[in-house]
């Protein structure tokens, strides 16, 4: 009668060790996919800045040169041009929290937060 007790207690044991490591192996799975997404976004976010800042330098360098035709000199031109990105860094700065930071934390929060849709599909049927 012991021995029939003791190998139903072993089992036990034994089913949750591995119960325990499937769960430490999902979770590890789980914080790759996670990890991956928050790099993907990292990398597009880097790429994307680099090109807007390329078109960017280079829009400002045509629209520098077209104001030659009425100052008659590049100065003017790189003036207005240098006061406007001026100011636009001043109200970029004023408004990161809900320009950068706020839309930031909701994309983290929902990679980071994600339900899983198949577990709730399977939990309704």
């Amino acid at each position: 009668m012991f021995h029939n007790q003791d190998d139903v207690y072993q089992n036990f044991i034994k089913d949750s060790k591995e119960y325990l490591k499937t769960r430490y192996d999902l979770l590890k799975l789980e914080l790759l996919e996670k990890m991956s997404k928050i790099l993907a976004l990292i990398v597009m976010i880097f790429i994307a800045l680099v090109l807007i800042l390329t078109a960017l330098a280079y829009f400002s360098l045509a629209l520098v040169v077209w104001m030659e035709n009425f100052f008659g000199s590049l100065l003017p031109g790189f003036l207005i041009v240098g006061g406007f990105f001026l100011l636009l860094l001043i109200v970029i700065y004023c408004l990161r929290t809900k320009l950068f930071l706020n839309p930031l934390i909701g994309v983290l929060s929902g990679i980071l937060f994600e339900e899983k849709r198949e577990e709730d599909n399977d939990e309704q049927d």
